[in-house]
């Protein structure tokens, strides 16, 4: 039995099998570099470097720098250098699962002149609240989906009497609505405004009346003062006002001016100006179905995603449509059950530190003749009554703040002397 062990332990620990390891760790490497530029961090993190393997591969890697350090018996003092180095492995494995395991990170954000004693976590939760009658119930569980990995999630809770069923059955990277051509379905058509974070798109059903951009857009056969009518003839559109709209054909660039009057052509993909407010209609089926579907697949820092969830309470099943992202709390839906609502929000979670960090000047040097930041630096003050702490702090480049246990440094400046320790 010692000699099958004994084969065992040389086999695995190796000097050859920590070249394989090495070799596989770099393959690995590489092929986390594809994945997260086409899927995304996410995808790379799901596939590789959070999965088991890896972390199995980094455990027998680091075994075989132990056991060569008593193999080749580096603790001779002509071989410290070697040892040093060997060392310095193993440091590095172990505190990267420290952090992996015990560490978490998030961004506190702090205006000028002002303090905070919370911050939004960097992994992503579902936030739960549960209110029964006069009580409520709040809750969280930590998940991280992704493109190429897990997009599913399955929880049971009892609170009180009740047994609630959540199940995440679907995960979808950067979701955007589409019209799908389908007999019996509403007529629908799409609104292309430029809004403060772009093109925005907005889907008018036929039946709504909605202002979209300070346009009262009313699609519906009643004709109303003071708003830009839209009905259906012939599956064609057709608009009326009681205002002057300048038309624009995008295709030819010829530009009218429509006075007031009957119902006229609206015309796809040409810009209408109405008052000070410009928009075009991109697109228009006659009979569809609204769907939501995956945008572009790779999942960045700011992308949304959105999650397709079922909650059963007491065998009584609901259904509903979450989106949220990494950094940002998340907008709750409420899946009510009659005597009990059950609020689901996807996003990052606040956490709350018992003390103060105020910011009381950030301070932003750049080159010479240009905007580009050279260096910045963050004057705070820790607050701690409790402890009866009032210190002051200059957090710069490799000069972090460590208090209560959280290490604080700077990680983003924007021109409204907002900080993100």
């Amino acid at each position: 039995m010692n000699s099958i062990l004994t084969k065992v332990y040389n086999t695995v620990f190796s000097t050859s099998a920590a070249g394989l390891y090495l070799l596989i760790f770099a393959i690995a490497i590489g092929v986390a570099t594809f994945i997260e530029n086409d899927f995304g961090t996410s995808s790379a993190q799901d596939l590789i470097f959070r999965a088991r393997w890896f972390e199995l591969l980094l455990v027998l890697f680091g075994g075989t720098i132990i056991a060569n350090i008593f193999r080749f018996r580096l603790v001779q003092q002509k071989k410290w250098a070697s040892l040093i180095f060997h060392s310095a492995i193993i440091i590095i494995i172990i505190g990267a699962g420290v952090t992996r395991y015990f560490g978490y990170e998030g961004m506190m954000h702090i205006r000028e002149g002002k303090a905070a004693n919370s911050f939004l976590s960097t992994e992503t939760f579902l936030n739960f609240k549960v209110s029964q009658s006069d009580k409520s119930y709040s809750f969280d569980e930590s998940v991280f989906f992704s493109t190429l990995g897990n997009q599913t999630f399955e929880g049971t809770y009892q609170i009180g009497t009740d047994i609630y069923k959540v199940n995440v059955t679907e995960f979808i990277p950067n979701p955007k609505e589409q019209l799908t051509e389908q007999q019996g379905g509403k007529a629908v058509m799409k609104v292309v405004i430029a809004g403060q974070q772009g093109r925005e798109e907005i889907f008018v059903n036929q039946g709504d009346r909605v202002n979209i951009n300070g346009v009262n857009f009313n699609f519906t056969p009643e004709l109303l003062p003071n708003a830009f009518n839209v009905v259906v003839r012939n599956d064609s559109l057709y608009f009326a006002t009681d205002a002057p709209v300048i038309q624009t054909v995008m295709a030819t660039q010829k530009t009218d001016t429509i006075p007031p009057s009957d119902y006229k052509p609206l015309r796809l993909r040409s810009m209408y100006v109405l008052g000070q407010s410009g928009f075009v209609i991109g697109e228009f089926k006659a009979s569809a179905m609204m769907s939501i579907v995956a945008g572009d697949q790779k999942m960045k820092n700011e992308s949304n995603a959105g999650l397709r969830m079922t909650i059963a309470k007491n065998g009584v099943v609901q259904n509903n449509f979450l989106t949220g992202q990494k950094g940002v709390e998340g907008m709750p839906k409420v899946f009510d059950f009659g005597d009990s609502q059950m609020a689901v929000s996807y996003g990052s979670k606040t956490v709350e530190v018992p003390f103060n960090i105020q910011l009381r000047d950030f301070i932003m040097e750049r080159y010479p003749g240009t905007d580009n930041p050279s260096s910045y630096a963050s004057e705070v003050t820790v607050i701690d009554p409790s402890q009866g702490v009032n210190m002051p702090f200059r957090i710069y480049m490799n000069n972090i703040l460590d208090y209560g246990g959280i290490d604080f440094s700077n990680h983003l400046l924007i021109k409204t002397k907002q900080v993100h320790i």
